[in-house]
């Protein structure tokens, strides 16, 4: 039988996007047999201010074979133990934690969540669903989630994340993948060529001429050269759930204490995000174009970072909230902004890159491009888009705000999809999320924290002795109190494994 297997693939477009799939790829699949190429436009800039990731990244490094130190050192890389959100509850409201991992773990088989809700209806439990968070503990307290040479409950079980610059991200990645093989070509991709069936044939770029491969990824941004442009692939909108369509960004100096979370803060028209990264902040304004104007916006940001509007100079971005209406068309994946785009609300931008390479790696066609792939490629990566969708929008579903922006975010009836979590959350205390990156317990957090609570308890929570059950909290906030005072501070973590990176020989990504 004749070998059918990839010789080549080609990646449109660089960047964080472009250099994740090369990597992953390049790992996967034998170098010598199949040969992966970047090629990517020298007039085409990253914005560095600063990206915020989720657990899955950690995983990616591991797979990789990344040396996470070196990591941490070459993007400017800081930990993150979860998101705090300030001012999206009712006038008051203290901030709430989506934390990362298990909140306080189970208890008789069941969710704490289940547990802790029986207490909070029966007025026994004072304190919010997040204080059993070791990670929201850790978060408060701005310490690191290991020591210095050595791991902890949170590393251990890999819930964690980190901040990022883009730029040196892209670099790091580029660097560690050309060391294995991929080939990288700088130069403008002017189109693309398409055969008699409608495959992709080749593209043809200024400098080199025409480029083919057996399959591409488009990673050229919202641009879609290869599945927008030449195979014109709709784009399906979400603007009328996610009314954000705008965002200005500025770096800033880091203020001393590095704090290992991701805080996003309501505005009037929007949200600010504040990425802390090892050597300076990342933040700006995400906000919706029909409820401030640019200078507005502008303004409004100036005032929440405590600057003149004339002090900084954010960077204007326009967004487009949404997806194609197929990520895999013909013998081209699109991956990143190419395929789809949600606002970074839960930082999940390089997390769908990641996935989106990933289900591509379990899927990999041959060269008969078998359609059954494709279709189910499609299928397993839209419910992840919407899912994650669902999640971003439950935040605004909920929010407690009166300001004109808020209450809109509130009026539009939900995807079919999260009406039904919200309904099964309502009579059962579990939406059914077991399948993707959020999980049960990212659901409850957000719900109970911006106050939407079951209206009972589910009926196997009230089998447990509840004098019992309140002995366990207790011991869990207290085992928590124990691990956190044994951890370094954050900023003080991070320097110590610069300093032990220093001082160790000379090793590549």
């Amino acid at each position: 039988m004749a070998d059918r297997a990839l010789r080549s693939i080609l990646i449109v477009g660089g960047g964080a996007s472009g250099w994740m799939a090369a990597t992953l790829l390049n790992r996967h699949l034998t170098p010598a047999r199949c040969q992966i190429t970047v090629v990517e436009s020298a007039a085409i800039g990253i914005l560095g201010v600063g990206e915020a990731t989720v657990p899955p990244m950690v995983a990616f490094l591991r797979v990789a074979g990344l040396d996470e130190a070196f990591f941490l050192q070459a993007c400017h890389a800081s930990f993150k133990l979860g998101i705090k959100f300030a001012g999206w509850g009712a006038p008051g409201a203290p901030p709430l934690w989506h934390p990362f991992g298990l909140v306080g773990g189970t208890i008789d088989g069941m969710p704490l969540f289940h547990h802790w809700l029986r207490a909070r209806l029966d007025g026994t439990e004072a304190l919010p669903f997040d204080a059993y968070s070791l990670q929201a503990v850790a978060g408060d307290a701005l310490k690191g989630p290991r020591p210095a040479g050595g791991g902890s409950p949170i590393t251990e079980r890999g819930a964690y994340a980190y901040h990022l610059d883009a730029r040196e991200f892209a670099t790091f990645l580029h660097g560690a993948a050309t060391r294995r093989g991929v080939r990288h070509v700088v130069d403008d991709v002017l189109g693309a060529e398409l055969d008699e069936r409608g495959f992709i044939a080749g593209v043809q770029t200024r400098a080199h001429g025409r480029l083919e491969a057996d399959l591409y990824l488009d990673c050229s941004g919202f641009a879609g050269l290869l599945v927008g442009g030449a195979l014109g692939e709709p784009w399906e909108s979400w603007s009328d759930w996610l009314l954000c369509d705008r965002a200005l960004a500025v770096p800033l100096e880091s203020e001393g204490e590095i704090a290992p979370y991701t805080l996003a803060t309501a505005l009037p028209a929007g949200w600010s995000w504040r990425i802390p990264l090892a050597h300076r902040l990342g933040t700006g304004y995400v906000y919706s174009s029909a409820f401030a104007s640019d200078d507005e916006a502008h303004r409004q940001l100036a005032a929440h970072l405590g600057h003149a509007p004339e002090a900084i100079e954010p960077r204007r971005l326009r967004m487009r909230v949404g997806r194609r209406r197929e990520f895999w068309v013909r013998n081209c994946v699109a991956i990143g902004l190419a395929g789809g785009f949600l606002e970074p609300l839960e930082s999940t931008a390089l997390y769908l890159v990641q996935v989106g390479v990933e289900q591509l790696i379990e899927l990999l066609p041959d060269r008969d491009m078998a359609p059954a792939a494709a279709q189910r490629y499609n299928e397993l990566v839209g419910a992840i888009y919407a899912e994650a969708r669902d999640f971003v929008l439950l935040h605004y579903l909920l929010n407690g705000r009166d300001e004109p922006f808020w209450r809109a975010s509130r009026a539009p009836a939900p995807p079919a999809s999260l009406a039904a979590s919200l309904e099964l959350y309502d009579a059962t205390g579990s939406p059914g999320w077991h399948h993707n990156l959020f999980r049960d317990t990212s659901f409850h957090a957000i719900a109970a924290g911006l106050g939407r609570l079951p209206k009972r308890a589910a009926p196997r929570a009230t089998f447990s002795n509840a004098g019992q059950v309140r002995e366990i909290l207790s011991s869990i906030r207290a085992r928590h109190a124990a691990i956190v005072r044994g951890l370094p501070g954050h900023a003080a973590l991070l320097r110590e494994i610069a300093s032990a990176r220093a001082a160790a020989p000379a090793r590549g990504a």
